[in-house]
């Protein structure tokens, strides 16, 4: 039996999930005004305002209760997930993704002392290292951390429910999570683009038949 609801306590939504708002509406900002105007630029700009916009919408199943962002976020990555060549390799990554976030839930909810750094940060630092070592290109680190940290959600409040503690699946938490995590992912692979440029411009400027057109064109202009 599914039905939803709407949280309307708008000040602890803001209090949470602050990082996801900033950072939704800067990659909204980003993909509608810097991107080529294409399709696919469409689509990512309207996925970006649903996801936002769908935040504080609840959706209760049967014992789960769980927000319509996770469960649009978890749908989509599935499918852009099953695209993905080598397919079995990058489900393994996001495999361990899902382990590794549902033990730091589970050990900080045991010992929340001995978690060194606050959840937003430890998270995505240790996702963006795994999936930064492990998987080439920015598109698929984004669909494998996702798809990592939105199981690793659902595992975690699976385990919970088992107990009898009633969690929201897909909480501001999580989302504070998986922005900060898709903006590290998306600077690294700018920073790194702008590196191979770069490299190349350095490359091409230090040919010796172009040093010696720049010379030539120095010693006639003086």
């Amino acid at each position: 039996m599914a039905s939803y609801s709407y949280n309307a306590n708008g000040g602890d939504c803001l209090e949470n999930g602050l990082l996801f708002y900033w950072f939704g509406w800067m990659l909204w900002i980003t993909v509608t005004f810097l991107m080529k105007k294409t399709e696919l630029r469409t689509k990512i700009a309207c996925w970006i305002l649903i996801a936002i916009s769908s935040s504080n919408v609840n959706i209760n199943i049967d014992n789960y209760h769980m927000s319509l962002t996770f469960l649009i976020l978890f749908g989509s990555v599935i499918i852009l997930h099953a695209k993905l060549p080598r397919i079995m390799y990058h489900t393994f990554i996001s495999f361990t993704i899902t382990i590794g976030y549902a033990a730091i839930l589970l050990w900080e909810q045991n010992t929340p002392v001995w978690l060194f750094l606050p959840r937003f940060i430890l998270i995505p630092a240790i996702s963006v290292m795994i999936i930064s070592i492990l998987v080439k290109g920015v598109y698929n680190r984004l669909v494998t951390g996702l798809l990592g940290l939105s199981a690793g959600e659902l595992l975690y409040n699976m385990l919970l429910t088992e107990y009898d503690l009633q969690t929201s699946i897909g909480e501001m938490a999580y989302l504070d999570n998986l922005s900060v995590t898709i903006v590290i992912i998306i600077l690294l692979g700018s920073l790194h683009k702008g590196k191979v440029k770069l490299s190349l411009l350095l490359t091409y400027y230090k040919q010796p038949w172009m040093m010696k057109f720049i010379h030539r064109r120095y010693r006639s202009s003086s």
